[in-house]
């Protein structure tokens, strides 16, 4: 079946394809070969339809050819750099890159097998609340967990181990296939030799354990180093949330936003690193975000804010536009990134600054500082809001209408 999105690509290969570390190296590679903006946007528009395999992997070097300004570029070198740090990862995908790497004169690294995340199961965790139904498609050793200590005997009189599975099926063997009544139930509880010979806590939870197989109620069950105690599931009664203080709410994230603007470098440190040019302010953000540097990445943003720069770095600077199409498609979908015309400027920011505070920095206070920089732009609008039910900053929620985003109202 021919795979036309990023979206539908198999999980292992997701996990690598929209991996914050593809835009890491991407950036790496520009830094190397000095790209310029326009040639960034080409080799990471040309990354997915080699993702998708819409252009072979054996093309990538005839397709570099194309790049703005080959004539006075490695492409040999481009071509094996991309082979090596981003097809390379994907070689149980996409196949011959190991081919290409020969081709362009280079040495095959030792492989590093796909992590088959789709074939992957969970393991049953320490505790967990369920239908039995669901247990054994969720987790993969959930039929070989025991539910007693000794050994029973099955059909065949023969000695087994007393996991999920031998249990039904020595519960089955007894009573029939068929779901059965709480009568039947307690025929097989005083007259089956294998539960006669279980006591106390272990009874107890097979009883519940067999209760739940044929109702299909949800139980509470415990994970004791493989031996598994099953009870009654009863659900906590909701806590009767007092009323926030909304003055003290409000008190708090004053001191914050206080704190935060303290923090954050002063302007013209920033400016004096760029010689007052505020065309570089771009070029600085960028080279901090690759850094992780969060003080100078905070400053930078303010600076461009004060500046009036933040929505022409939009619009004009290729780089953070591929990673902000980037973030769009692995939060919204391909769709949605193709789509996206920065129409609408308070959008832009709202997207802008929690790609760059909440995705890039993984800045805790993501939220708090978005609402400090965008109340620096006079008549903005905000791009977060406070949620009175829980008193904490939220960013202002977007959906999906006709491939478009759209404003939740």
């Amino acid at each position: 079946m021919k795979i036309n999105t990023l979206q539908e690509l198999p999980e292992e290969v997701k996990e690598i394809v929209f991996s914050s570390k593809i835009t890491d190296i991407n950036r790496e590679i520009a830094n190397k070969f000095s790209l310029n903006f326009a040639q960034i946007d080409y080799i990471v528009n040309l990354e997915t339809p080699l993702f998708l395999k819409e252009i072979p992997v054996l093309d990538l070097p005839q397709k570099l050819e194309n790049i703005e300004g080959a004539q006075e570029l490695d492409l040999r070198s481009l071509s094996l750099e991309i082979a090596y740090k981003i097809l390379w990862p994907l070689q149980d995908y996409l196949g011959q890159v190991d081919r290409l790497i020969l081709r362009l004169g280079g040495k095959v690294p030792r492989l590093k097998h796909l992590r088959k995340v789709s074939l992957q199961h969970e393991l049953f965790p320490d505790e967990d609340k369920g239908t039995l139904n669901n247990f054994l498609k969720k987790y993969e050793d959930f039929k070989d967990l025991r539910l007693s200590s000794k050994k029973i005997i099955n059909k065949d009189g023969k000695k087994v181990t007393p996991t999920v599975d031998n249990w039904i099926k020595d519960y089955i063997h007894f009573l029939g296939a068929s779901s059965h009544n709480s009568l039947e139930r307690s025929k097989y509880f005083s007259r089956n030799k294998n539960i006669l010979a279980l006591k106390g806590e272990e009874k107890k939870s097979l009883i519940e354990f067999l209760i739940a197989y044929d109702k299909e109620s949800v139980v509470n069950i415990i994970n004791n180093y493989s031996l598994l105690r099953v009870s009654k599931y009863i659900p906590q009664e909701k806590e009767v949330k007092e009323d926030l203080d909304l003055e003290k709410i409000l008190e708090e994230l004053h001191q914050d936003l206080l704190a935060l603007e303290k923090d954050i470098l002063p302007s013209d440190y920033i400016l004096s690193e760029v010689d007052n040019n505020i065309a570089k302010v771009g070029d600085l953000l960028w080279s901090t975000l690759g850094l992780d540097d969060t003080e100078k990445s905070l400053a930078c943003l303010k600076v461009l804010i004060n500046r009036k720069s933040l929505d022409r770095l939009f619009k004009e600077d290729k780089r953070f536009q591929s990673i902000l199409k980037r973030f769009l498609t692995v939060k919204y979908g391909q769709d949605i990134a193709y789509n996206f015309k920065y129409k609408d400027q308070l959008m832009n920011r709202r997207i802008f600054l929690e790609m760059i505070l909440e995705d890039k920095l993984k800045n805790k206070k993501a939220t708090s500082l978005a609402y400090y920089l965008t109340n620096l732009i006079k008549d903005s609008g905000q791009v977060v809001y406070l949620d009175e039910a829980d008193g904490l900053l939220k960013w202002r929620e977007l959906q999906v209408i006709n491939k478009q985003l759209a404003w939740v109202t």
